[in-house]
């Protein structure tokens, strides 16, 4: 899904709040904030008037605790959108490098079959 169009709609009506998935490839935060699964950041003429949106991502300086920081967050890491009015929520499709994390944990499956099961 291109959110490129979604996010100018939501940066249009005002400040936006978006939930990123902090170890999707790609972001750049803090590392203290990388501790996380997910992290919320404010965007919007005021928190960050500096703020640029692209066919990429998002890319905003910003300042934590006194220190400019320049984030990137890309599309596939955000998972949600939201303003005063409305949210936005994408689907959690594990990013790349999260899915080959995971791969390497599990190993290989020894389970056959589908993953559905029957219900009575």
């Amino acid at each position: 899904m291109n959110k490129l169009p979604v996010f100018n709609w939501f940066i249009e009506m005002g400040d936006v709040l978006i939930t990123v998935e902090t170890k999707a490839v790609g972001v750049d935060i803090p590392l203290h904030l990388r501790e996380n699964e997910t992290v919320d950041f404010i965007l919007g003429q005021v928190p960050t008037p500096k703020l640029t949106a692209d066919e990429e991502g998002i890319t905003a300086p910003m300042r934590f605790g006194g220190t400019l920081h320049t984030c990137r967050f890309p599309w596939g890491s955000i998972r949600q959108m939201a303003s005063p009015t409305a949210v936005m929520q994408f689907s959690n499709v594990p990013s790349a490098e999260t899915q080959e994390a995971g791969d390497r944990k599990k190993g290989p499956s020894k389970k056959k079959g589908g993953h559905l099961r029957v219900v009575k």
